[in-house]
């Protein structure tokens, strides 16, 4: 019998959801229950969304991906097994496999379900079952699909129509390309690259605009004029831009959207926070197509006045260390390029226009070399970057670089700079030494040019995945609650450089940083963290003494400081003894216990950034009651604390003091993060000098239990978890707390604990 750990496929054909999933929320209808869907290539924007609707419809799904990336843990938190990497064993027997057009014919999980005789479904068939569920607006064209689909959500959202919707790209203050919602109306991004749009159902058909792309599908624009024929055809309602021209055989079925021309004297007016012409236009579209849904106009107009943008859609990602203003897009054809450039403008750079561009596809880099070079000649200075490759194999394609690109923009605007930089390493450099204060700097193109914008902005190198980077990970061991879900992606750092490393790596793929110790006052979330969680060890949990100073590492225990401390006869930081966190968490929540406090004996602390390492005063820590100022992403990585001499024997004394006061006051042995509320400003007449534990006593909530969580029988303001809690336990069970002394004494607690992850703090507040 083989001792290698089963395959994905295996482990799912004997069925085993694996612990770390997420749990999956029930719909109110499951039609697609009892079936089970493999995606090859789930992390994909498209595919991505629709395998999370596949499991909101009570499907089964499982995935892989050759890589990482934020799309592939929204599935995974959603439900979905995934392996990363393509493997035969994959492929669980009884699955229907579902691919796109990126996924080449001989990719081994393919292959393997060829073999088996497996059901295969393009991506189109699987969201063409989807239209058939839901009455559907299909937004098409050669630009613009996914900003014009996002304001129609956005619309329908806010005319509170509940829309499901499977888009390109997540809408800005959703958090998702993709829901399942409780309306009658979905909003689908339709494909015209494959003509896998025509497979699709479509009451109302929204086309952008018609300009020639996708050069291994279409010979011609006449083939693609007459593609989109057919897509508007099957519609009941046709919704187009203002550039359109169709036959006129669809007169009758046609909306036509109005230019920008008229959207400043339109009543009411439109007030798009976005810039650029081209998304006025798309603005139009999603009214228009509003309005044949039965949105008033009016109420269309406004809903866009708060509307968010997608993401890669000249996306605002930060201000570099030189003072330039950066900007992501993913335009990757001569017009969308222009059109982006045309935007930029718009928001009046004090310097120049910088744009960094990386063509993707050979087959139109060959195509549209001469094109990009002049709509490349909108900006002050280009960077041009090799070809994004994608689908295509380069063998395939001699002699055709982002040279022809190069080449045509010098054409185009002789004299004016211009930067072969083949790498996205290179094109960083360039960008670090070119650039300044004042200048604007945007990078576009459907690949992963982001990842030079974050590193610019940032300050930061531009890395590959580190060693050691695990996935899925369950956090509530690294807890003292012992509740909530796994991190997205999980590593641990034993020195500075690592650190460092690790913080760049997140910057660059856009994920936000966690970094934990002992794992007290932490709450995490029950379906876990998105982004980089850190797990300080080594040199970084290190302890030192040198003379009257102690240094030691962020992830030091705080009550393990203060008894090192004592041996070498330091005192002043006997407080410390009862604080059950780490000096990073001290550190950033400024803690203090028993009168001392952490500034008065504080001489410096090391934060590390993306950038590196910043050696900070108490001054410019900007602390307050409980709290700092320090910003997500910097870690406090090492500590000096200044103490003064004394004996041993008195320091010891004083702390065995400190332990005594809170072994009569505190609970000991139970699963708990710590005190659960602040204690109210020592003004504040309402609470009349009272604690938190004082106020949660008299407020009835001494033993108070919902789910798991109790509030602790010997101290109110402590919840302990009694075997089974979840975070959601605890967080109703604060809210109930809270809820009591506000109504009895109209004192407002603020929690204490740090919330890790997407908390749901409603019932809290």
């Amino acid at each position: 019998m083989s001792d290698r750990p089963q395959s994905l496929g295996e482990r799912l054909h004997a069925g085993e959801r694996g612990a770390q999933a997420a749990p999956r929320r029930a719909h109110e209808s499951a039609p697609w229950q009892g079936r089970h869907l493999h995606f090859i290539g789930i992390g994909g924007a498209g595919m991505s969304g629709l395998a999370r609707v596949a499991l909101e419809l009570g499907a089964r799904v499982s995935g892989s991906d050759r890589a990482d990336s934020p799309y592939l843990a929204l599935v995974r938190r959603a439900g979905a097994e995934v392996a990363l990497g393509h493997d035969p064993r994959n492929v669980p027997p009884d699955a229907e496999v579902v691919v796109s057009t990126a996924i080449a014919s001989d990719n081994v999980e393919l292959v393997r379900a060829r073999e088996r005789g497996q059901r295969i479904l393009h991506r189109a068939d699987l969201l063409a079952e989807l239209t058939r569920l839901r009455r559907t607006i299909a937004v098409s064209g050669t630009h613009g699909k996914t900003t014009t689909a996002a304001m129609i959500v956005h619309i329908l959202e806010r005319a509170g129509r509940a829309p499901s919707f499977v888009v390109g790209a997540k809408l800005r203050g959703y958090g998702t390309n993709a829901r399942l919602g409780g309306g009658d109306w979905l909003v689908v991004e339709a494909d015209e690259s494959d003509r896998s749009f025509l497979k699709l159902a479509r009451e109302i058909a929204v086309v952008t605009n018609v300009e020639l792309d996708h050069h291994s599908t279409y010979a011609s624009l006449e083939e693609l004029e007459s593609a989109f024929a057919q897509f508007i055809g099957a519609a009941r309602i046709v919704v187009v831009g203002p550039e359109v021209l169709l036959p006129t055989a669809f007169a009758g079925q046609v909306k036509r959207a109005a230019a920008d021309d008229r959207a400043a004297t339109a009543d009411p007016p439109l007030r798009l926070p976005l810039p650029g012409r081209h998304n006025v236009i798309n603005a139009r579209l999603a009214i228009a197509a509003a309005e044949a849904v039965g949105v008033a106009r009016a109420d269309a107009v406004r809903a866009l006045d708060d509307f968010a943008g997608t993401e890669r859609r000249l996306e605002a990602i930060g201000r570099s260390p030189t003072g330039a203003q950066v900007y992501d897009d993913y335009a990757h054809h001569p017009t969308e390029v222009a059109a982006t450039l045309a935007a930029a403008r718009e928001l009046r750079p004090a310097g120049r226009l910088v744009t960094v561009f990386q063509p993707h596809l050979y087959s139109r880099t060959r195509a549209l070399a001469r094109e990009f070079g002049r709509s490349l000649a909108h900006a002050d200075m280009v960077v041009v970057t090799d070809v994004f490759a994608a689908r295509e194999n380069p063998s395939e394609w001699p002699g055709v670089s982002g040279l022809a690109v190069v080449r045509a923009a010098a054409e185009a605007a002789p004299g004016r700079p211009l930067v072969w930089a083949p790498t996205l390493r290179s094109a960083l450099a360039a960008l670090r030494r070119s650039t300044g204060a004042g200048d604007l700097v945007v990078t576009m193109g459907a690949g992963d040019i982001d990842r030079v914008a974050r590193a610019f902005a940032h300050g930061s190198p531009l890395v590959d995945e580190p060693p050691g980077i695990e996935r899925g990970v369950p956090l509530a061991r690294f807890t003292t609650v012992r509740t909530g879900g796994p991190a997205e992606f999980f590593a641990r750092a034993d020195d500075l450089e690592r650190l460092c490393e690790l913080l760049a790596w997140a910057v660059c793929q856009g994920l936000p940083v966690e970094a934990i110790g002992s794992g007290s006052n932490l709450l995490v979330a029950d379906q876990g963290v998105r982004g980089l969680v850190v797990k300080l060890e080594g040199h970084l949990s290190a302890i030192e003494i040198e003379g009257e100073r102690v240094l030691c590492g962020g992830g030091a225990r705080l009550p393990q400081v203060a008894a090192r401390a004592a041996r070498a006869g330091l005192a002043g930081l006997e407080f410390a003894v009862n604080i059950p966190g780490t000096v990073g968490g001290a550190v950033r929540m400024n803690a203090n216990a028993y009168g001392g406090e952490l500034g008065a004996v504080l001489e410096w602390v090391e934060v590390a950034t993306p950038a590196g390492v910043r050696r900070l005063r108490p001054a410019e820590l900007g602390f307050g009651y409980r709290r700092s100022a320090l910003r997500p992403g910097e870690v406090v990585a090492r500590a000096a604390f200044r103490l003064r001499r004394s004996t041993p024997e008195q320091v010891r004394a004083e702390l065995e003091r400190l332990r005594r006061a809170r072994r009569e006051a505190q609970p000991s042995g139970i699963k708990t993060f710590g005190s659960t509320f602040k204690n109210p400003p020592p003004d504040d007449p309402r609470a009349q000098g009272r604690t938190a534990g004082m106020l949660l006593d008299a407020a009835g909530c001494r033993g108070l239990r919902i789910g798991g969580a109790r509030f602790s029988e010997k101290h109110a303001n402590f919840v302990e978890n009694l075997g089974d809690a979840t975070t959601a336990d605890i967080v109703r069970l604060m809210g109930e707390g809270r809820r009591r002394v506000r109504e009895r004494f109209g004192v407002e607690l603020e929690p204490e604990v740090r919330f890790l992850g997407e908390v749901d703090l409603a019932p809290l507040f």
